[in-house]
């Protein structure tokens, strides 16, 4: 099947306007300190399919530069998802330069899936990471990491 024909951003005006949380299921979507977080929960595939278009419709309608997504405990083999939502957002609209995206894994397989994405992402010059800790994560798309490979 394929996803990337069907994926289609989306995203509920109240939030484009007012920059309140969108909710799929156990998961949600939030703008952060400057950067949109997505925390996923306890999502099936299709509600990670969802949160994922969603994600790309807010990035692109809110021109946003810094993204932190934070894995649940949900089925790894949809976060698949985010390449179609990279995809999307690149066609929509050129993601900025600067744009960092923080990736956090909470299990093994889906840490598996964000270190492909990681290094696909990275092959075409977008700054992406894997982290192991949120608080990592964080300093660094605040731009506060002092030290080691993703200090930037």
């Amino acid at each position: 099947m394929d996803r990337s024909a069907s994926f289609a951003p989306e995203v509920d005006d109240r939030v484009l306007a007012q920059g309140s949380a969108m909710t799929y299921g156990d998961g949600h979507i939030t703008e952060s300190a400057g950067y949109v977080r997505v925390d996923f929960g306890s999502c099936n595939d299709d509600e990670l399919s969802e949160i994922y278009r969603a994600f790309a419709a807010v990035c692109v309608h809110k021109h946003a530069n810094r993204a932190l997504l934070k894995a649940g405990d949900d089925y790894a083999p949809g976060h698949y998802a985010l390449r179609d939502a990279v995809q999307t957002m690149a066609r929509l609209a050129p993601i900025p330069l600067d744009f960092k995206l923080a990736l956090i894994p909470s299990t093994g397989p889906v840490e598996a899936v964000y270190r492909e994405a990681q290094q696909r992402l990275r092959a075409a010059v977008l700054n992406a990471w894997v982290f192991g800790t949120e608080s990592e994560a964080v300093e660094w798309l605040e731009g506060r990491a002092m030290s080691g490979q993703t200090a930037s």
